[in-house]
């Protein structure tokens, strides 16, 4: 067959379409019920330093959710050097680092900020209030 069109070639189909299931009305109210509308969660973090020091943050590190338990990954850092590498913090100065985690759940009222590693000296900022834009100031 020759194309007119500015199409260069048709495809002849020959599998069936794929024709999928209507949702149980039950699951579909609990898919809906579960969405957060918020989105990512944003946290500007301030470390200071009295004398030199060398700061990274982990992948491994969460918000957790005091009413769940449901841990919020980090899905992006900005400022801070990301684990295995260091990044210097001079006597005196202060290091602002922003993070970006995916959404808490809706019933969250309070979340802890977790770096969870195998080793001493992970951040941790405990007792962090909820607000409705989803965006924190901590010192670490």
């Amino acid at each position: 067959m020759k194309n007119s069109g500015p199409i260069a070639s048709l495809v002849e189909v020959t599998e069936a379409p794929v024709v999928l299931e209507p949702i149980e009305p039950a699951l579909k109210e609990e898919l809906l019920t579960n969405i957060d509308e918020r989105g990512q969660v944003t946290v500007r973090c301030r470390f200071d330093s009295a004398e030199f020091n060398l700061i990274r943050i982990w992948r491994s590190t969460y918000l957790v959710c005091y009413d769940t338990g449901h841990r919020s990954e980090l899905l992006h850092a900005d400022g801070i050097a990301i684990a295995p590498q260091w990044m210097p913090v001079l006597p005196g100065a202060a290091a602002l680092f922003t993070l970006v985690f995916a959404p808490l759940p809706k019933e969250c009222s309070a979340f802890d900020l977790i770096e969870d590693i195998p080793q001493p000296g992970g951040f941790h900022v405990a007792g962090i209030g909820r607000n409705r834009r989803d965006m924190y100031e901590v010192g670490v």
